[in-house]
């Protein structure tokens, strides 16, 4: 029998808690064996965390998939199973208020039967589609705008978005989307039941088109906005805001000419009364993007960067970046990137627009990227990189924006010496009272940055360790497991933990998978 429990560990840590310092108040744990399969953790905002596990429990062909609801406080609410045939493979999830979706797919790497799981968090009940590919669709993105799914990839190499409105098992496909040398940047659910892709038109001879269009639920086309990009530079990568506010902005990272590694990040609002005016910022501009240089080196490249910009030339600082998530606030954006260098066999392209193994945006929920992790062992694309650590990622920044993306200030955190097989996102921020804190968890730790208050210099790095149900008890952390937002001014973080307890009698083993809330401390 697993053991599960869910406990209040922040008084553990009333006594040592500062302002400024995060705190862990809750924990939900449960006893795991090796030869289980991982979980995955879906926040759905304030309605809490879906836990998702495949089991080896298999009965008529099918494989039972189990999904636990955690309320805010990590307390276990109801749980359910799911049968599905046992080619099923989880590659993707999507929350809505009120509703999960899990995208399954027949086959680990290729397949055109899917099946699309959708659970109503409030009556319970679950529904099961049957979702065929008529066509060789090498499906990137998935997101779900009102109740129709959305699927976004490529066709022999062209960019195609697919809808799915649960009255027939084929998708429809949007027109106008068969086009060479055109890449789909971003696919993006809004909060009004329409949904947004991005393209960039990649042109030899001429400059190169940015390209919005917006949709409704039903795949009506309801906006077409293009945007030429500068004759110096061309576009990395690109995502839209989800119209929490009432204008809809871009952004995303340009590179020089044809380049693959990124001068600095651009922004446009989209106006459909007015042309629109695509804004560069490059890197060695924002004040704390080069902190995690040492100052004197800092200095230079701004000399430098200085300089060229004086005489009319793009600045020769770039590295590999990208976004990974654009929160809307009351007073603008806050734009997450995290930088990295390739490093062993691996590519540092990626098909689609982000990163790991698994597909899903968010539209109703502040996202990350499309791409969602599940299983490290499962890559539907497994060309693209190599099972070894390709990756070093350098460090994350975030920038807030004004409403009409201008860059304001921004704050930045150094990922020391932390490695990875594919390009999965490895920090996160909130905002709390006005001020940014910025984190990310290497093994058994959480570093974090908390943006510095008036009067003071900088911005330390702080460490918290990941704690057990018991601060008296043992550790081991694997290296597996993330730290994200989840809602409001909370964090959660999870992994692996291999916890001894010495007693009097002997000492008491148990190998656990948890979840932790990180909350600032009071």
């Amino acid at each position: 029998m697993k053991r599960k429990t869910s406990i209040a560990i922040g008084f553990l840590l009333a006594a040592i808690t500062t302002y400024g310092q995060l705190a862990q108040p809750f924990r939900f744990e449960q006893e795991v064996k090796e030869s289980e399969e991982g979980f995955v953790v879906i926040p759905m905002k304030t309605e809490g965390l879906a836990l998702v596990n495949g089991t080896n429990t298999y009965e008529h062909g099918k494989r039972t998939w189990t999904v636990e609801i955690l309320d805010t406080t990590l307390t276990s609410r109801w749980q359910t199973g799911v049968q599905l045939e046992n080619t099923q493979n989880f590659i993707g999830y999507e929350y809505t208020p009120g509703h999960l979706f899990l995208l399954f797919r027949s086959g680990e790497y290729q397949g055109h039967s899917f099946r699309l799981v959708q659970m109503n968090l409030h009556t319970k009940e679950t529904r099961i589609n049957t979702v065929e590919f008529e066509l060789n669709f090498r499906i990137a993105y998935f997101t779900v705008c009102g109740d129709n799914a959305v699927f976004g990839g490529y066709i022999n190499s062209e960019p195609a978005v697919l809808l799915f409105d649960q009255s027939s098992e084929h998708p429809k496909v949007l027109p106008g989307l068969f086009v060479k040398d055109v890449e789909l940047l971003d696919v993006r659910a809004n909060q009004n039941e329409t949904f947004n892709i991005m393209l960039v038109e990649r042109r030899t001879k001429e400059k190169d088109i940015l390209t919005l269009r917006t949709y409704d639920h039903t795949g009506q086309l309801l906006l077409d906005e293009s945007m030429e990009v500068d004759a110096k530079y061309s576009v990395l990568s690109a995502i839209t805001s989800s119209l929490e506010r009432e204008e809809l902005l871009v952004a995303g990272t340009y590179a020089e000419g044809t380049s693959k590694q990124a001068l600095g990040i651009f922004t446009v609002q989209i106006d459909p009364f007015n042309d629109e005016r695509i804004q560069y910022v490059d890197f060695a501009s924002l004040e704390h993007f080069l902190d995690y240089l040492k100052p004197k080196k800092a200095s230079k490249i701004r000399t430098k960067a200085n300089q060229q910009k004086a005489a009319g030339l793009p600045p020769d600082y770039r590295l590999y970046a990208k976004p990974m998530r654009l929160e809307e606030r009351a007073d603008g954006y806050y734009l997450l990137t995290e930088s990295y260098n390739p490093s062993g066999g691996g590519s540092s392209y990626w098909p689609g627009s982000y990163y790991s193994p698994y597909y899903g945006n968010y539209g109703a929920y502040p996202s990350y990227s499309p791409f969602r992790r599940y299983n490290s062992y499962y890559d539907p694309f497994p060309y693209t990189t190599s099972r070894s650590y390709d990756f070093k990622m350098i460090q994350s920044a975030v920038i807030k924006l004004s409403p009409t993306g201008k860059p304001v200030k921004d704050l930045s955190i150094k990922l020391d010496e932390v490695r990875q097989s594919g390009l999965e996102q490895i920090s996160d921020f909130f905002v709390h009272r006005d001020s940014l804190y910025l984190a990310f968890k290497k093994e058994g730790k959480i570093y974090y940055v908390k943006e510095h208050s008036e009067g003071e210099e900088d911005s330390v790095t702080r460490e918290l360790v990941v704690r057990s149900r018991d601060a008296s008890e043992k550790t081991d952390e694997e290296d597996e497991g993330y730290l994200r937002y989840w809602y409001g001014e909370n964090f959660y973080v999870w992994g692996y933990q291999y916890i001894k307890v010495y007693k009097s009698e002997g000492v008491e083993k148990r190998n656990v998978f948890y979840v932790n809330r990180i909350s600032p401390g009071h």
